[in-house]
């Protein structure tokens, strides 16, 4: 089909380096600063600056390559979301393993994504190890004239509202809808001789947090690379 996508929604950003990305911006950070700025001090953010490279297809991660590889499926945990990449747990782990990291993470990314970019990329990237952070249950993706909508039930377009009524009214509906898409994903790495990992992004403790005040910061990068090793 010849209006399948498989683009990243970074691609924009392609081989750009960028000081903030939506979910981390500049204009968050000087209103932390206004209000919460005890909160950067205590976790370190004050004029911490970093950026946030993406490779020619929009991945925040090196371009790809024959190289032996790690890839990373995910939501914004996974893209590293106010962090600086070295101390995201992608980073680590890929690190640890001595993998060059393939990190296909997506800002408020569902589980769909995760399959749609997944099926497309783990046969031309033939990564080694494939490490899902399965995302938030009740998201998903729905293509209406062509374009990709996330869909949640505090976020959607008006033309989604009666369709989120039915399909969030039953928790059975995101249940089998994540776990299709897991075990889809797992078969993908089965049929390409590659090893399958997941781990929930619930289970992703926050011990402190990142320059966005949002996601997990350095400590809780550290601890899920540590349990994600262990599962590896």
């Amino acid at each position: 089909m010849d209006r399948l996508n498989y683009n990243s929604i970074y691609k924009g950003f392609s081989k750009k380096s960028v000081d903030w990305v939506s979910g981390d911006t500049q204009e968050k950070y000087k209103e932390n600063l206004l209000s919460h700025r005890s909160e950067l001090e205590k976790h370190g953010w004050i004029d911490n600056k970093f950026n946030y490279s993406f490779n020619s297809e929009g991945f925040r991660c090196d371009e790809f390559s024959s190289d032996p590889t790690v890839m990373f499926l995910g939501c914004s945990f996974t893209v590293g979301i106010g962090m600086p990449i070295e101390q995201t747990w992608s980073s680590l782990v890929a690190k640890s393993l001595d993998l060059k990291s393939a990190n296909l993470g997506q800002g408020g990314g569902s589980n769909d994504t995760a399959f749609r970019l997944g099926v497309h990329w783990i046969p031309k990237i033939k990564p080694k190890l494939v490490v899902l952070l399965v995302t938030p249950y009740h998201r998903f993706e729905i293509v209406s004239s062509g374009m990709i909508h996330l869909i949640t039930p505090q976020h959607h377009a008006e033309q989604f509202t009666n369709f989120m009524a039915e399909w969030g009214s039953d928790d059975t509906n995101p249940y089998h809808n994540r776990l299709k898409n897991v075990l889809a994903i797992k078969q993908v790495c089965a049929e390409n001789q590659i090893k399958f990992v997941k781990h929930d992004c619930n289970l992703f403790q926050r011990l402190d947090l990142a320059r966005d005040l949002a996601h997990p910061g350095v400590m809780s990068n550290q601890k899920l690379a540590e349990d994600i090793l262990k599962l590896i």
